[in-house]
């Protein structure tokens, strides 16, 4: 009897011994997982696709991952796996080859430079160049793509990318910085219906459409008004949009 209530003490003992280590190693798991911060420069070099996209601009590259480089399975850092939360960005600088990057200059053929937009004044609004050069870069991905379609196709195209894009975790927002401009709807993911009227703007300037900002500057909702061989379009990708308007600035949503 007394053998085998030694032998019981034993294994309870065992036991203690056997949780201690495992919270112990779950303490250390908690801290060993804690979300590390997005390393722009190794996304940067690791995905130019990304770059030839949208240029270096830290939180362009940010965004990218938060909104669809996490989904893809991407890699925020090195060392990280594929799809990782990530905790802010590392103070970290961004260098590319000149084989990486895209700008005005390289654009392909059938997109006008940005030095020559027809409506660069209103689009531009506040952005500092290196500001706007981020926006149009981002932009090329969206345009590129419908070069030598209808001009119905195009308008169409990019309402219908640029709401997939708000859809796939931007944010709606008055107050925001650049909330009423490309880099705002682009860049840093959140935007007014001014912001997307701005931003549906530059890919219409790029595929050489000029337009009409209607409501701009106004407490009223904005859209892209153009001119298509006699009959106006609507282009709104928050409207849910693209087609002929109903009538003479009449929007059919609203």
């Amino acid at each position: 009897m007394k053998r085998s209530s030694e032998f019981g003490r034993k294994l309870m003992l065992r036991a203690v011994g056997i949780a201690v280590a495992g919270m112990m190693f779950c303490a250390g798991s908690v801290s060993a997982f804690a979300a590390e911060k997005f390393d722009p420069a190794f996304y940067a070099a690791t995905y130019a696709d990304v770059v030839n996209a949208l240029g270096t601009d830290v939180n362009a590259l940010y965004n990218h991952y938060l909104i669809y480089g996490q989904k893809e399975g991407r890699l925020p850092y090195a060392g990280a796996k594929g799809g990782a939360e990530v905790d802010g960005i590392a103070d970290t600088t961004v260098t590319v080859t000149a084989q990486q990057t895209t700008s005005a200059q390289t654009t392909a053929e059938g997109i006008v430079p940005l030095d020559q937009l027809a409506n660069y004044k209103s689009i531009k609004k506040k952005m500092t160049n290196e500001e706007f050069q981020a926006a149009y870069d981002a932009a090329l991905a969206i345009v590129q793509p419908l070069v030598g379609l209808s001009a119905e196709d195009q308008l169409k195209g990019i309402q219908k990318t640029l709401r997939e894009r708000f859809d796939n975790g931007m944010a709606y927002s008055t107050s925001t910085d650049h909330y009423n401009d490309p880099y705002g709807y682009l860049i840093l993911g959140a935007a007014s219906c001014a912001g997307s009227a701005r931003t549906t703007g530059l890919c219409l300037n790029m595929l050489g459409y000029s337009y009409e900002h209607v409501n701009e500057n106004q407490w009223a909702h904005q859209w892209c008004r153009v001119n298509l061989d006699g009959t106006y379009w609507i282009c709104d990708p928050y409207g849910l949009y693209a087609g002929p308007e109903p009538s003479a600035y009449g929007h059919p949503y609203l």
